[in-house]
């Protein structure tokens, strides 16, 4: 009988651990930017925040995963006609493939610096990539996880090559998951 108790407090106590370093949030906050290089300079433009949800604690990154998404129709350049263009079907094609998507499949901490691998799907192109981030844990027990990266846009099929517009937009990620 005691072999018992021990046994179901043992499975009772694992259980809560699992569930306080898995626990599921959600991005409550956040942006996205980007900036590519044309002849002209540089292009800014900014996404609606990112939404979706999240499991990371810094003691065991292992266990972490992200899925998040970013409406593709909701970006900004300043620039009206250049934005309409964006969204048409030789760019984003936002009516048919409205969100930009990243599901993660490991997390993992190197070098001190945490990176997300997964697959990143914009337009109908599905590509592993591996994101790096930074975690900081506010005083409420929620993150800021930042992450700033590159992305060919011509790998998902963004556009055309042009002499005008580089290849190369460099995305920065805020979120903040609670």
């Amino acid at each position: 009988m005691r072999r018992l108790i021990k046994l179901t407090l043992s499975l009772y106590m694992l259980t809560i651990v699992g569930v306080t370093f898995a626990q599921t949030s959600k991005i409550v906050s956040g942006s996205t930017k980007f900036s590519v290089k044309f002849i002209l300079g540089t292009c800014n433009g900014t996404f609606d925040a990112p939404r979706g949800e999240a499991v990371f604690n810094e003691k065991s990154p292992e266990n972490a995963s992200f899925d998040v998404k970013i409406a593709a129709n909701t970006f900004k350049t300043n620039n009206n006609s250049r934005d309409k263009d964006l969204k048409s079907q030789k760019y984003f094609y936002v009516e048919k493939y409205p969100d930009i998507h990243f599901k993660s499949s490991k997390v993992e901490k190197k070098d001190g610096k945490y990176q997300a691998t997964g697959t990143l799907t914009m337009r109908d192109v599905s590509k592993t990539v591996t994101l790096p981030f930074e975690a900081k844990k506010n005083a409420d027990g929620s993150y800021n996880l930042t992450s700033t990266f590159d992305v060919n846009r011509l790998d998902y099929k963004i556009g055309e090559k042009d002499w005008k517009l580089k290849d190369i937009v460099t995305v920065n990620l805020q979120a903040t998951i609670k």
